[in-house]
Formats: C-alpha cells, structure tokens, sequence
C-alpha cells in the first residue's frame, strides 16, 4: 500500500477533535508553523494508520499535529502549528 493511499483530509478525525476540545474544529483556521499557509482543518492532510494520528499542511507536507492516545491518557502535539483558531 501507498502513503497516498494512506491519506485522509482533516473530517477524518472531526469526532475525536470534537471529542478532545468540545467543538468542531473541522472549520477552524490552522497556520502551518512551517510555510505559513493557513488552511481550515477539514482541508489538512490526515494519516490515522500510524502509532496515533499524524495531520500534515496540505501545502508544504510539514508535520502539524500529532495525537496520541492510550488508555488513560492523550497527548497532543501542536508544535508544528503556528496558530489554531477557536472560535
């Protein structure tokens, strides 16, 4: 199987987003701290095949976030995002 078979866009992961910040994000405006491209969430690329959940810039290929979940806890990775816009 391919990577690029592999991919979702960000509405893959809208109910554990929601899930995780009490409301929908799928619309939210995300900045990509690589490249500066500033994307709504739903238009992000999503791998949910790995360890956990990876969601990459549509635009640049830079990693964004990275959600990892075990049984007591979750760990949320924003360090690749310039800026996520709650609204």
């Amino acid at each position: 199987m391919e990577t690029r078979d592999l991919l979702l866009d960000g509405n893959a992961i809208g109910g554990l987003l929601n899930e995780l910040f009490g409301s929908d994000l799928t619309a939210a405006p995300c900045v990509c701290g690589s490249c500066g491209a500033r994307e709504e969430m739903a238009r992000l690329d999503v791998y949910v095949h790995a360890p956990g959940v990876v969601v990459r810039c549509c635009n640049c290929g830079a990693v964004m976030i990275r959600i990892v979940r075990g049984p007591t806890r979750t760990w949320i990775d924003l360090s690749g995002t310039a800026r996520l816009e709650l609204g």
